[in-house]
């Protein structure tokens, strides 16, 4: 029963994990589940090589793989022709009469009286980390040996439904790679069957068991014929806390002579309950076994004969986003909020890129002894290689939730919802006493805060804000500078540059966190006051108050940008260069044409100044501008086309300036209006004063930031420069691998002789960073995995997809989607249609007509940006980039919140 040494047939019971190359996932975990002793009904296993021999009968097939591996996942109709006459040519082959006599000895060992189950097996199915259930075919209740051979061929040839086919191209499987074994297992002739999910596959707590159940076989279920019923149960307690009984209007039974049928149930059946408590508690206790086996939350299929309750199939939760690491080292729940989608940066990051973040980050860390390395906070987390920061002891706090709340609230809309639903539940109670302890520490750090606050906001005179940020800032840029300097490449500077990290972001925040926060209280005092009739103004003058802000770093680059544009602008020949040549070739050709000259000693100028930022520039593995100028030179092509002909030098300057001029009309207009009555003096003066310190404010909210990039980018340089004494060493392929590992791990290779060949593990991390690329990370989620919904409900008209209204106004226009600013070009009055934005994004506003994002909030860096520029916005629209098509048109309702599709789509 074997061909080369390998066996065409393999029983269950000699099946194990380490089998999955012969015998694919579904095979590899019943074998597995059969000899850890589970109620796996008996069976055995169609091998690869049996496969293997199949597909040798087939002489076309070098040239239908070859057809296969040139697909793209794009091209549906292709994918679809592939498959088809893929699909034919192994129809005609015949099945080799070895594997067919092993299947039939096989089959007449277990009873051939009994009926069977056959069912395709991947070896790219089940896996931790992609799910190819439903892929390949399954056939029921086959007897015979003639219909037993015919379904294992009808098997092997579903490797190649388009579907399947479709799927590994998307993926990037190859299809070669992909083998198919075939699973025969005696059929059960269940009364109940269903699925069982040992973590809430709907809310990702994995304390809690959710079960769908029904009457007949498991495909009514599965294919989405009934309305199943729906349990969920505590896993730790057994307590069920829900029952929701479904309409299964039939149940799917098999025939005796072979094959099913679909039986119609009567009304009374059709709404019992399908699983009373007992049963629950044994499937419950069943789950919990079986996860315990694999180490992780389970997909099981399950069945129910004459009382018994058999195990058919078991695959791992890949939808499941990972948990926070390290895990709580307390026994209470505890809430995290998103970090990259506060950043407007949620892609995952590599390690190095994420340990950067908690050496910086100052609460949750003890102290470090004399000469030991900086320790990292437990205040932030990693899940699905993003940073997640744990709120649990602000969240305990009464008056502190409400605050956090409040001010996350007032960046994403219904985030205070999430934060409430977790910290509602009674096991995020636990530990509150450690909670209390830790709000000291917190305390400690946040009062001189307020403090500061408080004086900027009542007592200093706002215009001295911005001289003072600038100072601060250089200084700190400059010792940051002259300590990485004083000490030897390698191993020595990267220790600095983690001590020099460990320091930064405490210094900064208590010092430049107070300018933004008073313009956010004063923002909203404003706001409040001018609603509750104290303050005379408009919701028009509110807005017109947060244009053209003075200081705002991010502005300040785009008007830059403006500049750059108008070098160009003027002759052509410099303007096709850029336009029709790759960005780096551009810009060492630009000296040689007409205005080049001027536009080099320009764009140097920028590059000293910006050149540290770029897009997704939190992540320090990033390009930046000076390394990848793609970016900038596609925002300046994009401002010098055709529709821009008209435009004069300076315009973007006068048009910012006259937002500025307009801002201070407006409040000289809504103190004016204020001054009537007896206390209208103070009132106008209170108006006033809130006016300055919020505008003030404002524009200093990029200062942070563009401090600590500018200290990252010194940090970036050390690292580059360990990471290609590794690459001479031979241990890293690439200086770029360099980021897949943590300070620790480079600085010990750097010491260790020889050096470690690290390449194979950099290959790993680079695989896991792909396939956490995949997830979708939420913006909050609880240790054990639940995420709450943060859906708003609106009513929409047809078509439209619905979002945060974050910059007022309509516009229509023509939609421009920009995944990569590197690779994408924005023409002046397209609107941009993004997954997010950050600064390293802002050169593109500068043609925006408005703007769409799939995360943002209301005071994110998008929001902000088309406020100031007075574009409506629509941020927080799940999906955005892949229901909207360059040059699809579309309305931008940045008032009332949503994007409406106006000439086609798919909502």
């Amino acid at each position: 029963m074997s061909t080369n040494m390998e066996p065409l047939i393999l029983p269950f019971e000699r099946i194990s994990a380490v089998d999955l190359p012969r015998v694919g996932g579904k095979g590899a975990n019943l074998g597995e589940m059969a000899r850890a002793g589970f109620p796996v009904p008996p069976g055995f296993c169609v091998t690869t090589a049996a496969f293997d021999a199949f597909l040798a009968g087939c002489g076309e097939l070098p040239a239908l793989y070859a057809r296969l591996e040139a697909l793209d996942g794009k091209d549906v109709e292709a994918a679809r022709r592939a498959a088809e006459s893929t699909r034919a040519a192994l129809g005609r082959a015949p099945i080799p009469p070895a594997v067919a006599d092993a299947v039939l000895a096989t089959w007449r060992e277990l009873g051939t009286e009994a009926c069977w189950a056959v069912r395709s097996s991947a070896t790219a199915e089940d896996l931790p980390d992609a799910s190819f259930a439903g892929q390949q075919d399954t056939y029921l209740n086959i007897r015979g040996a003639e219909a037993l051979l015919d379904a294992v061929r009808r098997c092997w040839v579903s490797l190649f439904t388009e579907r399947a086919v479709l799927y590994r191209a998307r993926s990037g499987f190859g299809h070669r790679g992909v083998k198919l074994s075939v699973v025969i297992q005696r059929m059960v002739l269940p009364e109940v069957s269903g699925i069982l999910f040992t973590a809430d596959p709907i809310s990702g707590r994995r304390g809690t068991v959710s079960i769908d159940a029904g009457f007949g076989l498991g495909e009514a279920l599965v294919s989405g014929l009934i309305n199943a019923d729906l349990y969920k149960v505590d896993k730790e307690t057994g307590g069920i806390l829900e029952v929701r009984v479904g309409d299964k209007a039939l149940a799917i039974r098999p025939r005796p002579e072979g094959g099913t049928w679909e039986e119609r149930l009567p009304e009374a059946t059709r709404r019992a309950r399908a699983l009373d408590d007992a049963a629950l508690r044994e499937l419950v206790a069943l789950g919990v076994r079986i996860e315990t086996h694999y180490g992780k939350p389970q997909d099981i299929e399950w069945c129910i004969e004459a009382g018994r309750l058999y195990v058919v199939q078991t695959r791992p939760i890949t939808s499941l986003y990972p948990l926070p690491e390290p895990a709580p080292d307390d026994e209470g729940l505890h809430v995290y909020a998103s970090f990259g989608h506060v950043q407007m940066m949620t892609d995952p990051m590599p390690p190095l890129a994420a340990q950067v973040w908690q050496l910086m980050i100052p609460f949750g860390r003890p102290p470090a002894g004399p000469g030991d390395a900086p320790i990292e906070t437990r205040a932030l987390a990693l899940a699905g290689s993003r940073l997640f920061v744990d709120l649990t002891s602000v969240l305990r706090h009464p008056t502190l939730r409400r605050v956090i709340g409040g001010v996350l609230g007032h960046v994403y809309e219904n985030v205070g919802q999430g934060l409430e639903t977790l910290a509602s539940r009674p096991a995020f109670q636990r530990g509150a006493s450690r909670g209390r302890a830790s709000m000291k520490a917190f305390g400690r750090f946040f009062f001189p805060i307020m403090a500061r606050v408080l004086a900027r906001l009542i007592v200093l005179n706002p215009a001295r804000l911005l001289p003072g940020v600038e100072a601060f800032g250089e200084a700190r840029l400059a010792e940051a500078r002259a300590r990485l300097a004083a000490v030897a490449p390698g191993a020595a500077r990267l220790r600095e540059a983690r001590r020099v990290l460990s320091e930064l972001f405490s210094r900064v925040i208590s010092i430049l966190a107070p300018n933004i926060a008073v313009g956010v209280i004063g923002n909203r005092l404003l706001h409040r006051l001018v609603q509750r009739g104290v303050l005379a103004g408009t919701q028009e003058d509110l807005s017109a108050l947060e244009r053209g802000l003075p200081g705002n770093i991010t502005t300040e680059m785009d008007l830059a940008v403006g500049d750059l544009m108008d070098r160009v602008r003027p002759h052509p020949a410099l303007a096709e260069l850029l336009r029709s040549r790759p960005a780096t070739e551009a810009l060492a050709a630009v000296r040689d044409v007409e205005g080049g000259p001027e536009f080099l000693e320009a764009w140097g100028a920028f590059i000293a100044r910006y050149g540290m930022r770029g897009p997704g520039e939190i992540d320090l593995s990033r390009p930046r501008y000076k390394d990848e100028p793609a970016p900038l030179i596609a925002a300046i092509v994009g401002g010098i086309g055709p529709s821009t002909a008209h435009r004069s030098a300076g315009e973007h300057r006068a048009h910012h300036a006259a937002l500025a001029a307009k801002a201070e009309a407006t409040c000289e207009r809504l103190c004016a209006a204020s001054r009537r009555g007896p206390t209208g003096w103070l009132r106008a003066a209170l108006a006033r004063r809130l006016v300055r310190v919020t505008r003030a404010g404002m524009g200093l909210r990029e200062h942070p930031k563009f401090l600590l990039v500018r200290v990252l980018d010194l940090v970036r340089d050390s690292v580059r420069e360990a990471g290609a004494l590794l690459v001479q060493r031979g241990a890293l392929a690439t200086a770029d691998d360099v980021y897949l590992f943590r300070f620790e791990e480079l600085i010990a290779a750097l010491e260790a002789s020889p050096a470690p060949d690290l390449r194979p593990l950099a290959e790993e991390r680079r695989a896991t960073l792909r396939r956490d690329a995949r997830r979708s990370p939420p913006f909050v989620m609880a240790s054990d995995g639940e995420i709450p919904s943060l859906a708003a409900r609106v009513d929409l008209p047809p078509g439209a997809l619905s979002g945060t209204a974050a910059s007022a106004g309509v516009v229509e226009g023509v939609a421009r989607v920009v995944l990569d600013p590197a690779s994408e070009v924005l023409h002046a009055g397209e609107i941009l249609v993004a997954p997010h934005t950050d600064p390293g994004w802002t050169p593109l506003f500068v043609h925006a007509a408005g703007l769409v994002t799939e995360v943002g909030g209301l005071m994110t860096h998008g929001s902000v940006v088309a406020r100031e520029y007075g574009i409506p916005a629509v941020v927080s629209v799940t999906g955005a980039t892949q229901r909207i098509r360059t040059g699809q048109r579309i309305r931008v309702e940045g008032t009332r919140g949503f994007v409406e599709l106006l000439d086609g789509g798919a909502p």
